[in-house]
């Protein structure tokens, strides 16, 4: 009877000290806290890596969106202008926990939708001059309350340089590009997807003139790649008046491939276009064909 007493009150205190121990455990952390954010610049590197940093400022629009970082659920979005208060300065208050959170700073008058990270676009496939920035981020008691982000260009971009003859009948451009992509996976630093997509540029106003310049944007499918871009030069009955293709245009992000030379010829024979990759905001090369 005494050893049956003695193993009761053993197995009793084995519960005991069971029970105290899991009451004693500490519950999963849970709060909330603010976490500022001030895009500060944006770089610009060149071929022999030295970085300019400029204001961000001086881009049209500085946009941030958060997500969570396991579904990318979006969580919180702010999207700004230049001359807003406060421009390119953000805060968020988030529970607990991990997000991606990616900011854009872009021209031109059109807005990002950023309701995906891997897929952010913006209507009639338009792709601006854009920067970009995604960092993880852990929201806990011990986070830092304010960051600074520097942007960095996720595009590439073509640039057809003309000089000299130009029709007066001139009217419109249109700049066809295979081989990249016109949304932008925030994730990866590329293109959502390769797709054909081609942009209208008016240059009734050129028709007196000797020259011009019309630059297309890009988002690569990876750091490199190849593109073709079909230039078609046509009169207000649209009829063509002149038509170009540059093919396996070499393209790399933070890098402008210039194309300069007579789009129309002369007037009486057609000229060669030589081809250069800018060095000093943006990469480049130069080669001829």
């Amino acid at each position: 009877m005494k050893k049956t007493i003695c193993l009761l009150s053993a197995i009793a205190m084995l519960c005991c000290t069971a029970c105290s121990s899991d009451g004693s455990e500490k519950e999963p952390e849970e709060g909330e806290k603010t976490i500022s954010f001030e895009v500060v610049n944006y770089q610009q590197v060149s071929l022999d890596d030295v970085t300019r940093a400029t204001d961000a400022t001086a881009l049209a629009h500085l946009d941030m969106a958060i997500y969570d970082a396991a579904t990318n659920a979006l969580v919180s979005q702010t999207q700004t202008a230049k001359g807003d208060n406060n421009y390119g300065q953000f805060s968020a208050t988030l529970a607990y926990g991990q997000y991606t959170v990616v900011f854009l700073g872009y021209n031109g008058d059109r807005t990002a939708n950023m309701s995906n990270p891997e897929d952010i676009w913006f209507v009639d496939n338009y792709v601006p001059n854009m920067f970009y920035k995604t960092i993880q981020l852990t929201v806990s008691a011990a986070s830092t309350e304010a960051q600074s982000i520097v942007l960095a260009r996720g595009v590439a971009a073509f640039w057809l340089k003309h000089d000299g003859y130009i029709p007066n009948t001139l009217n419109n451009m249109r700049i066809t590009a295979n081989g990249g992509g016109c949304r932008f996976n925030a994730l990866t630093g590329f293109a959502a997807k390769v797709s054909a997509r081609w942009t209208d540029f008016p240059l009734a106003n050129k028709a007196s003139d000797t020259s011009f310049g019309l630059t297309m944007y890009a988002f690569l499918p990876a750091e490199t790649a190849t593109m073709t871009f079909t230039a078609v030069a046509t009169d207000a009955n649209d009829e063509e008046l002149q038509k170009r293709v540059f093919s396996n245009v070499p393209m790399k992000i933070n890098q402008r491939t210039i194309y300069t030379g007579q789009f129309f010829g002369s007037g009486t024979n057609v000229q060669g276009f030589s081809l250069s990759l800018e060095t000093d905001q943006w990469d480049e090369v130069n080669q001829t064909y």
